[in-house]
């Protein structure tokens, strides 16, 4: 009878020993240690006026960022231009304060992911007063695109991390391209400064004009440089509204990268030009060119409710920037006015 437990006893015991040794093990393999879920996130992210992104890949430039008087700039080793705010508070004041780590990524997946993340992560840095007070690394985003992987030297495994309640991962806000980052303006010039807005129609030149300011006074000039009796609230309002004009967002338009081609547009007579000239006689040109595409976009029709309505696209293109953009006629319809439309009745 004695035998006969024995003989059932020591299986269970070596199974017991050996599923105890497995988790053991398993674990010691796993241990990553108490960790901080907030250590990758900016604590301060209103202090920073400087960071930057270099990518692990040599083949990929990296990008810098500096506030000046308030105002964003984005640059890299042969461009300068303004800062998209909204991109720059997206990423420090929304994504970098709330970064949280989901887990801390162990295993065997280890070695191959941190090879990875050495090939092609971006280190991002930020800085206040000259001086480095945060670094991350930026990886990829993990099989259902719901993190991302990061890793800080300040933990030895490499880490999923997100942001509470956001679906999607975060690697977008870490690119590279300068185009992404750049403001969206092509025009931003204080209305106040503005001395002279020429609005030129090489087609119908008799609906060319000119508004000029000085001493308070606002006037409406004609194409033979001739002052017209105009209604002064409506060129004070039209002054202020091309004050701003902005591009489509996103990189630049593939017909950059097509010299014929985009020549080719270059070469056509504008639909209309904007000449402006401000109080510190510093000059910049719009010119609007044809595209013969066209558009889908939503609109709100009421709350809760919106409408997909279509619209022409137009190649612009600043003096201040070689590049041709697309804009779309909703954003410039109100911006292309002839003479009679300021005239009083």
């Amino acid at each position: 009878m004695t035998n006969f437990k024995s003989s059932y006893v020591k299986p269970i015991v070596i199974a017991v020993v050996t599923l105890i040794s497995a988790i053991t093990l398993w674990k010691n393999i796993n241990q990553t240690g108490d960790y901080d879920p907030n250590m990758f996130a900016l604590k301060a992210p209103e202090q920073v006026d400087a960071f930057r992104f270099v990518p692990n890949d040599p083949k990929n430039a990296p990008l810098y960022f500096q506030k000046k008087k308030n105002q964003w700039y984005v640059y890299n080793q042969t461009d300068t231009f303004p800062a998209d705010s909204n991109n720059i508070y997206m990423l420090l004041d929304w994504a970098m304060r709330k970064l949280k780590v989901q887990r801390p990524v162990t295993g065997e997946s280890v070695n191959n992911l941190s090879r990875k993340m050495a090939l092609s992560a971006v280190k991002a840095s930020f800085t206040v007063n000259g001086k480095d007070i945060h670094h991350i690394y930026v990886g990829g985003s993990t099989q259902d695109n719901m993190a991302t992987y990061m890793y800080t030297p300040e933990f030895e495994n490499p880490c999923i991390v997100e942001i509470p309640g956001f679906q999607g991962y975060l690697t977008p806000y870490f690119n590279t391209d300068i185009h992404i980052w750049r403001s969206l303006k092509l025009v931003n010039i204080n209305p106040n400064e503005v001395s002279s807005l020429k609005v030129v129609w090489p087609n119908y030149p008799k609906q060319s004009f000119e508004i000029r300011q000085e001493n308070d006074q606002i006037k409406l000039f004609n194409f033979q440089n001739k002052e017209i009796e105009a209604n002064r609230s409506l060129l004070a309002g039209y002054l202020i509204l091309c004050s701003e004009f902005s591009r489509e967002a996103g990189s630049i338009a593939g017909i950059n990268k097509d010299q014929n081609l985009k020549d080719s547009i270059l070469s056509l007579k504008p639909i209309v030009s904007f000449e402006y000239t401000t109080e510190q006689n510093d000059k910049t040109r719009l010119d609007i060119f044809p595209h013969q595409g066209f558009e889908d976009i939503l609109i709100d029709t009421r709350p809760e409710a919106t409408e997909t309505v279509q619209t022409a696209l137009y190649w612009v293109q600043s003096s201040q920037d070689p590049h041709l953009w697309l804009s779309q006629d909703i954003v410039l319809k109100n911006r292309m006015k002839y003479i009679s439309d300021f005239l009083n009745p």
